[in-house]
């Protein structure tokens, strides 16, 4: 029987709301990242280097890619003790990429882990696999405001013009394309998939439903209606509208990388 959780999130569909609330029912920290990963394997895995497009618009403070190496380390070791005890209650979390500071410098489909793989590695550690995402407009919205924040310790472009443009044709048809591999999963018993928008209108039932799946005690007296009311370490993008962020070009194509496009405001 699973004794935890394997969050795997598309960037910008909430992970943090619902990574902060799973820690507060388990009362243990999540683990960011599947696999420690050094500073040097990091750095290995991105000598490539910046995509040209991105690079052209780098501002001059964004950090060289030891810098950025080091810092994503950092941040894969913590809270790492917690996957030595298999008595205590665990939630993994992580994005899907085989390194997400590549997907941000220079971003493809082959980044993409193969969700049977992550599914296989969750449950031999008697993990549950949690997939959550978004309509893909609302995380392209997201992660252009993100970008062009100069909050972030990774990409510093600009202007939301830049970020957009580069959000567009770089990072949104590979976002698309982990959503729809992901999604191919929706009918296996293994894997419950959560919308980042049902989740937000009925957090209880699905907060409910995901402990539920993870074998976790649930108690959601007092859950919070809406994520933005969890305070998080990540940047909180802008309230603006997708469409108010890319152009009608960029809208179109946008809309193109989905099949069926349910209505966004």
């Amino acid at each position: 029987m699973s004794k935890g959780i394997c969050l795997i999130s598309v960037p910008k569909s909430g992970t943090m709301f619902l990574s902060r609330y799973l820690e507060r029912l388990i009362g243990e920290p999540v683990i960011f990242g599947l696999e420690d990963q050094t500073e040097s394997s990091l750095l290995a895995d991105i000598e490539d280097g910046w995509h040209p497009e991105i690079h052209a618009v780098l501002d001059t403070r964004s950090p060289d890619l030891e810098t950025m190496s080091k810092r994503f380390a950092q941040m894969l070791s913590r809270n790492r003790r917690a996957d030595s005890s298999g008595d205590r209650m665990r939630i993994f979390s992580d994005h899907g990429y085989s390194n997400f500071l590549q997907f941000l410098i220079n971003p493809s489909t082959s980044q993409i882990q193969n969700p049977y793989d992550i599914v296989e590695w969750a449950l031999e550690r008697n993990l549950a696999p949690v997939f959550l995402y978004r309509d893909i407009r609302a995380v392209a919205n997201s992660l252009v405001h993100f970008l062009a924040s100069k909050k972030s310790f990774l990409v510093d472009v600009r202007s939301i013009e830049e970020a957009a443009t580069l959000v567009t044709r770089l990072h949104a048809p590979v976002l698309a394309e982990q959503i729809q591999t992901w999604r191919r999963l929706k009918d296996d018993p293994n894997v419950l998939s959560v919308s980042y928008e049902e989740l937000i209108a009925d957090p209880e039932s699905w907060i409910q439903s995901i402990c539920k799946h993870g074998n976790i005690s649930c108690h959601t007296d007092g859950l919070a209606e809406a994520p933005d009311n969890y305070r998080s370490w990540t940047f909180r993008g802008s309230k603006a509208s997708w469409k108010d962020t890319f152009t009608v070009e960029q809208q179109v194509l946008l809309n193109s990388l989905l099949p069926v496009v349910a209505p966004l405001a």
